[in-house]
């Protein structure tokens, strides 16, 4: 995550924890596009759309205290989002898994991760237990990958990235990805080894190394899930709106949306090149008036505390 960034999330959070509601104002302006634009893609019916996004809206304020900072602010409003879309297709009927990207065949639930039921026979405490514990292994893997994929950005290893993508957020096995990057089987085995070593030397202590066990991948898969490490950051998808990338990062843009298929990143362009092309349509902004007015309340409580 880049620091500026973080820095905008922060003040912005935090003139909203103070009831401030010009920060709230900017924060709404700031994210409610491209969460539309994401809302469309899962959702047929308009008017579901809409209550997709206002009750995501609603969600942030009302957990605001819970926000640690592990990930951006962008991507803890797409999981808020995921939830309610998810909310909408249990109301509709429907099977309730939310695509992450166009290949995903991975379920995705409100507690990511869980691949098998636990026995019936265990104490409240220790649900507790294991829920913080996934918590703590989460944050502290999330940092380690950050670390790790912004130094590959970094030094434009842009094949890695590709393989990474497809590995943990696309669920390709060695051998599709070998055949969709022109590698050989072992070199992606030998890459996905080098990227969990590398991870493994960044987690703070010994207890929270999972790189031996079963966890590894699967948090692995949840991380990048969850963390997005590998999206691009919004400026660099309005440079290539624009057409102004180097070509080396335009490819890894085209592959990461196109063929790993992320429907973040995807939703970004899409509310990019509407903002840059066409005019506020009068709908996004009557939900925008909507989102404030039913947020109102909870400001004013804010501020009065």
């Amino acid at each position: 995550m880049n620091e500026s960034s973080n820095q905008i999330d922060d003040d912005l959070l935090n003139g909203v924890r103070n009831g401030s509601s010009a920060a709230w104002d900017e924060l709404v302006s700031q994210f409610h596009g491209r969460l539309l634009s994401f809302a469309r893609r899962r959702l047929k019916q308009n008017a579901d759309v809409e209550d997709a996004v206002q009750e995501t809206f609603l969600s942030l304020v009302k957990s605001l205290e819970s926000f640690r900072g592990d990930a951006s602010l962008e991507t803890w409003l797409f999981q808020l989002l995921r939830r309610r879309i998810a909310d909408a297709h249990r109301r509709a009927g429907r099977n309730p898994h939310v695509q992450l990207c166009l290949s995903d065949s991975q379920p995705d639930s409100e507690t990511p991760g869980s691949t098998s039921q636990p026995p019936t026979d265990q104490s409240a405490s220790w649900y507790v237990h294991n829920e913080e514990q996934r918590v703590q292994d989460q944050s502290a893997l999330l940092q380690a990958v950050t670390a790790a994929t912004e130094r590959l950005k970094t030094e434009r290893r842009f094949r890695d990235l590709k393989t990474f993508d497809l590995l943990f957020f696309a669920h390709r096995k060695n051998q599709a990805i070998a055949e969709e990057l022109g590698l050989e089987e072992t070199a992606v085995a030998v890459l996905k080894h080098r990227f969990i070593q590398r991870v493994s030397r960044q987690l703070e202590s010994p207890s929270q190394d999972n790189t031996e066990s079963g966890r590894s991948s699967e948090l692995l898969t949840e991380v990048w899930r969850d963390g997005r490490p590998s999206c691009p950051k919004r400026t660099t998808l309005g440079k290539y709106v624009l057409g102004t990338l180097s070509d080396d990062w335009d490819d890894f843009v085209t592959f990461h949306v196109e063929r790993t298929g992320c429907e973040f990143c995807a939703a970004n362009l899409e509310d990019l090149s509407t903002e840059i092309n066409t005019p506020a349509d009068d709908s996004d902004q009557l939900l925008r008036g909507r989102i404030l007015e039913s947020t109102v309340g909870f400001l004013n409580h804010r501020r009065d505390q």
